[in-house]
């Protein structure tokens, strides 16, 4: 398509043929003729043909405020837009349909069910500029002749789903090439169907007689197009669910942007914001706030929120009782069954572990006690096979239908084996292993998909010897998550009862070992397993026989690990508790026969079993403590991620506690953070408990910023003899005092002369408590300068990690970047955008050789700033910037960044140097692999024109800027390794 001029008119018989007229303008004689019979006949005399009634509606019936076709509601458009119909009063324009065509199709909407706004903002993957590109004049261009078929959105008031799924109900025509919202204005028989849970057609209809003799007349076309084009908005309800006198009584914002006309009515705010801010529908109808990632719902959270949900529920409150949960019996009767009804289909088509070469894994079941447990193992490992799998049976002289499980199964290897004596079992098949890894696992165990691959991809990781299952029960709570053994022998369960995937036992730690279910381990290692003298032999409770085949690992192999994984996940049948006396009798053999391995292991078990289970032996523990993080921090995310890579590549046992975090925002954190890491959250209170929980069981504590250290302060202190001495950390690369100073300023060559004195004191509270640690890190010498004006001296330069990516050549690259993800919330980053955007891209059209585009790196699509801004020429959907920073970085040829203050750490420069992309900055300081220029929008563009053209000077700061982000890394790491080391070390002279 070739791109549509600024200035639109209409379309009707006999008109010279075009490119693209879009079908908004395409005058339709057929629907005129019939909506407008009356008047024409009245005005005319007569009846004329197509091209005689087109140029009637433009010499007068456009005047008459008629519409040239259904898609354009020329009485819609002027009331909805009050500045039009103020134009037409005064002579300015002879209709809103003019208006439109001239300037209003940039960004108004013409029809009651279309927004022209929320199609760019619900369909982030467009923006005005880009359909404009494609040859079409505007969104509902766009939307009539594509997006329609692509079922995409732009108003709640229609869901094509919705409004199909009444169509195949009610078994009306349907054509699979057509869209529905055409399909909707083009019938007559879909006016009562629902379009939205927003508005109910029937109820309106009941509510509302009037209505049904205005859409009989042909005023209106359905309940729909009453309630979204009527003259008195506000005398309407559209569901039983919502009262707008209700509404607009209870909430006198809203009534003042309504009176205001910025609103048209109180449910036009309830569905805009309302629904997420939790307001009453009625006095009796409220929801709690309902959470969007950004500050702008997307579509689904459009269609799939609390107020939707009650009316789909007919106005039902949502009180459906909780089922009372089977017992354990039950549950096991239930998993019994489930084990006979796969004996007639396994009769019929055998499961086949036959395999050629060499197998990628092998499996030791011990001896089964029941058929059914057997067939149910069997089955699982079949459904979650990683490629060719050679099954070995330990067999214990079954009498039932073990003996013919060749029926059931093809390629099994069967080795007799006593029964009960699961070492020797272990042992006798050790020789018959042909795979390099060997899964042992209990009869009646099954694997949750992924959980094989997930425990094979952890035991290549070096120095794991074994990795250990999350085992649940038949209820799906935590049977085990490791077990830990005291050197009592005791063995203690880690995690036993909590939720699956519970904080607690959701992270990857050392181990020593399980207490039955499974092990994934290295045949090398179970092969060397020594000849079982008669104590081992002796054991007779499972889990102890499995304990020692962990420490008998173990022993083999000192510096190897036995690693939980919370993602190797199994479900095992209630195992038999084995009464008091002989679990002592049996942990004294284990006592004695593992007495070197056991040594650095607690004695026994303590009060709290977590400090069991994390001993410093595996590694010095450290408590990182940290506020909630917002989404427009994406910086504190990175150092965040930095620190906690950091601390698992030293070896340490890393817990993160988020205070005052929200839980879906927790577990986004979290799912970033690596495995090892534990992540929990909560409050002041609840950081007060893990410390009584964990007493001395942290030897070291990272604090980031300052008011995370004032918020914990007093808990500190008040917990000091359950804290370290030494090695509290205080992390100041980010220093809110600095970040408020940079968001009050203006865009301007000329900065406004700032209050020292109030900075000095907002800073200075930031940083009351840092005298209670023992180590403050900072960014770089700016921050080391800037603390030491309010006292805080002695500090470490930290700087960022910055690790190098592949950096792509100069003719590679293209375009701008930007890194948006701050603009998100309001402060200087925001509106150095919009000055940007506003100001600086217009002068570099027609100066460049290609055509540029700015891309805004963004984590949400739901930024109504960012979302308004990509309506500017050249700026790229917001879609074509949720790929990774790096991956952005390495594809454009310039970064885009505000100017700085001092203390100010400009991060995303930085990072984009990793990547070899060169800055534009603003400001006056020289800086390595930047340009900096004045916040002047001539010469602002004068150097991003230079500097995109310039090969020469691109690599000499592209080298500077790789440069400099290596050496950064290298300072990164090296101060970490001796910040961390050098409290290790005064911690073990403590000792």
């Amino acid at each position: 398509m070739t791109q549509t001029p600024d200035i639109l008119s209409a379309y009707g018989p006999g008109d010279e043929p075009r490119a693209h007229v879009p079908l908004w303008a395409v005058f339709d004689p057929d629907w005129y003729r019939e909506r407008y019979r009356d008047a024409v006949i009245g005005m005319v005399g007569n009846m004329p043909d197509d091209r005689g009634l087109y140029e009637f509606w433009l010499r007068d019936g456009a005047r008459y405020a008629h519409s040239p076709n259904r898609y354009f509601d020329e009485i819609w458009y002027r009331r909805a837009h009050f500045d039009v119909e103020n134009g037409i009063r005064m002579g300015v324009f002879d209709s809103g349909f003019q208006h439109y065509c001239e300037t209003g199709h940039r960004g108004r909407s013409c029809h009651w069910l279309f927004s022209e706004g929320g199609y760019f903002s619900l369909n982030p993957d467009l923006t005005p500029s880009l359909v404009r590109e494609l040859g079409f004049a505007n969104g509902y261009d766009h939307y009539l002749a594509i997006g329609q078929v692509e079922r995409r959105a732009s108003s709640a008031f229609f869901v094509p789903d919705l409004l199909r799924a009444g169509i195949f109900q009610y078994r009306l025509p349907f054509d699979p090439a057509a869209g529905e919202f055409s399909r909707l204005l083009t019938s007559t028989d879909l006016g009562a169907l629902r379009t939205s849970w927003y508005f109910d057609p029937v109820w309106y209809l009941d509510q509302y007689p009037e209505v049904s003799a205005q859409i009989a007349s042909g005023e209106y076309a359905s309940p729909l197009h009453h309630y979204l084009s009527n003259e008195t908005p506000t005398a309407y309800s559209p569901t039983p669910y919502f009262d707008e006198t209700f509404y607009l009584a209870r909430y006198e914002d809203v009534g003042r942007q309504v009176a205001a006309r910025a609103l048209r009515n109180g449910y036009e705010h309830f569905v805009r914001f309302g629904v997420f801010e939790g307001r009453h529908a009625t006095e009796e109808i409220a929801f709690p706030p309902f959470s969007c990632d950004g500050d702008m719902p997307d579509w689904k959270a459009i269609c799939d929120n609390p107020y939707t949900a009650f009316v789909k529920r007919d106005g039902e409150a949502d009180e459906a009782d909780i089922p009372e949960l089977p017992s354990l019996r039950a549950l096991a009767s239930l998993q019994a069954l489930r084990g006979e009804s796969l004996l007639p289909l396994l009769a019929r088509t055998p499961l086949d572990f036959r395999y050629v070469g060499q197998p990628a894994l092998s499996v030791i079941i011990n001896a089964p006690e029941t058929f059914l447990d057997l067939i149910q193992t069997l089955a699982s490992l079949h459904d979650v096979s990683c490629g060719a799998m050679q099954v070995i049976l330990l067999s214990g002289h079954a009498r039932d239908e073990t003996a013919n499980v060749a029926r059931y199964a093809y390629g099994l290897e069967v080795i007799s084996s006593e029964q009960g004596n699961l070492q020797g079992g272990w042992r006798r098949a050790g020789a018959a292993i042909a795979a390099p890894q060997v899964l042992l696992i209990d009869p009646g165990t099954t694997l949750f998909a992924g959980a094989l691959n997930t425990a094979i991809a952890r035991l290549a990781q070096p120095g794991v010897i074994a990795v250990a299952p999350q085992i649940l029960g038949l209820d799906l709570r935590v049977v085990e998550a490791g077990v830990s053994v005291a050197r009592d022998g005791s063995c203690t369960a880690h995690g036993a009862g909590e939720d699956a995937f519970a904080p607690i036992v959701n992270f990857v730690r050392t181990c020593d070992g399980v207490g039955g279910g499974a092990l994934l381990c290295r045949t090398t290692i179970l092969r060397a397993i020594p000849a079982i003298d008669d104590g081992l032999g002796a054991l007779r409770i499972a889990a102890h026989s499995w304990a020692g085949l962990c420490l008998t690992l173990r022993q083999i192999m000192r510096s190897g690990r036995i690693v939980y994984d919370p993602n190797f996940l199994i479900r095992v049948p209630e195992r038999e508790i084995a009464g008091e006396a002989l679990v002592a009798q049996e942990a004294l053999i284990l006592r004695r026969h593992f007495a070197e391995v056991l040594r650095g292991n607690q004695p026994h078990r303590p009060g709290s079993a977590i400090m069991l289970h994390k001993p410093v032996r595996w590694g010095q523990r450290i408590l990182l403590v940290k506020r909630a993080i917002s989404s427009a921090q994406p910086m504190q995310r990175e150092r965040l991620q930095s620190l906690c890579r950091a601390f698992v590549a030293l070896g340490l046992q890393s817990t993160v506690f988020a205070l005052d975090e929200q839980r879906p925002h927790t577990e986004a954190i979290s799912a970033a953070l690596p495995d090892e890491i534990e992540h929990l959250q909560g409050g002041i209170e609840c950081l007060g408990q893990l410390i009584e929980q964990r007493p001395r069981g942290f030897d070291q504590i990272w604090i980031m910023g300052g008011h995370t250290l004032n918020a914990v302060f007093q808990l500190f202190n008040d917990k000091a003899a359950l804290l370290p001495e030494e090695g509290v950390i205080l992390d100041l690369r980010s220093l809110d005092a600095v970040q408020a100073r940079f968001d009050a300023r203006k865009v301007q060559a000329v900065r406004d002369r700032i209050d020292e004195a109030d900075f000095d004191q907002a800073l200075a509270d930031e940083v009351a408590n840092a005298w209670f640690c023992q180590d403050i890190v900072v960014a770089d010498v700016a921050q080391e300068q800037v603390l030491g004006k309010v006292g805080v001296t002695g500090v470490t330069i930290l700087g960022d990690d910055l690790p190098l990516h592949d950096s792509p050549d100069f003719d590679k690259r293209h375009g701008l970047l930007f890194a948006a993800q701050p603009a998100t919330a309001p402060g200087y980053s925001a509106t150095f955008l919009k000055w940007f955007v506003r100001n600086v891209m217009m002068r570099l059209n027609g100066r460049l050789a290609e055509p540029v585009r700015l891309v805004l790196v963004c984590e949400t699509t739901q930024s109504h700033d960012l979302s308004m801004i990509t309506h500017h020429q050249n700026v790229a959907p917001l879609r074509d910037g949720q790929a990774d920073f790096a991956t952005l970085a390495a594809q454009c040829r310039l970064l885009i960044t505000p100017d700085q203050v001092e203390g100010h750490v400009a991060f995303d420069r930085l990072a984009a140097g990793a990547c070899g992309l060169p800055a534009v900055t603003g400001g006056e300081a020289a800086l390595q692999g930047a340009v900096s220029a004045p916040l002047d929008p001539t010469a602002f563009a004068e150097a991003i024109i230079t500097l995109y053209q310039d090969r020469e000077t691109w690599q000499r700061l592209s080298d500077e800027a790789r440069q400099q982000a290596r050496a950064m890394t290298t300072v990164y790491r090296d101060t970490l390794a001796s910040l961390l080391r050098q409290s290790l070390v005064k911690e073990e002279m403590r000792d």
